[in-house]
């Protein structure tokens, strides 16, 4: 546990968690998603050969996505794929259960961080206000987490970059937050384990930052300019930090 309580800054009163990477991890791939999805193509009469295309498609819709920092969904990649191989276009119940069954094996492979439940109850506890930002191309996915991993009594809101619109570091999705709480930023903080998009992004806005370290993530290689006010190596000792600086 690494940091510093800061006696010059007001009393914590919010915290905005990421959720894959900080309070969950995988166990499943992408490969997994698609091969489910195509399994059930088949076994349904449906064109086995768009859960292939879909994997493409989802390629184009990460590109795009952090090209120009609008979140394009996997219900777009699934209309993406049909009209690349000719199908008719899907309407929005097929396209909407093509989503479900594509996250099956992900959504049930997802475990929690060890003291995932229990750090979210003390923070509760004490009076602070716990919300959720996650980039993710399906709101219906983190939805499905946040109440199968029992999170759900703590975080309000929950919003994720394909509902909002816009992906962290996007400083728009961190002030939909903090302005539903009417908390300034210096009284919120950012738990993340991606430099550029949970703490950069929460620095930007004027949050203190708490970077998670329990798994590597490849993508902060490119970022370790960004500076956090604190880093822990378990949610145990995120805890300790946040209620250190709420001053409990």
């Amino acid at each position: 546990m690494t940091g510093a309580i800061h006696p010059t800054l007001p009393p914590l009163a919010g915290v905005i968690f990421d959720i894959g990477g900080t309070l969950i991890y995988p166990s499943t791939t992408e490969g997994d998603n698609i091969a489910h999805l195509t399994a059930w193509l088949r076994s349904s009469g449906g064109p086995a050969e768009l859960g292939i295309a879909i994997r493409e498609a989802r390629d184009w819709m990460w590109k795009m996505t952090w090209t120009t920092g609008r979140q394009y969904t996997t219900q777009e990649a699934i209309r993406r794929a049909a009209a690349q191989l000719g199908f008719e276009t899907p309407d929005d119940g097929f396209v909407g259960e093509a989503e479900r069954v594509f996250f099956g094996p992900e959504l049930k492979g997802y475990r929690a961080f060890p003291g995932a439940v229990e750090m979210l109850e003390r923070l509760s506890k004490a009076g602070i206000r716990l919300g959720i930002i996650s980039n993710a191309s399906s709101h219906w996915l983190i939805e499905e987490i946040v109440e199968r991993m029992g999170f759900r009594r703590y975080l309000d809101p929950v919003v994720t970059s394909a509902g909002f619109g816009r992906v962290k570091p996007d400083p728009a999705i961190f002030h939909s937050v903090l302005n539903l709480w009417g908390i300034e930023p210096a009284r919120a903080a950012m738990v993340g384990d991606t430099l550029e998009a949970d703490i950069g992004g929460g620095q930007g806005v004027g949050m203190r930052t708490l970077y998670v370290t329990m798994t590597p993530n490849a993508d902060n290689v490119n970022h370790r300019h960004i500076r956090p006010d604190a880093e822990a190596a378990s949610l145990e000792e995120a805890a300790k930090i946040l209620l250190a600086w709420q001053g409990a």
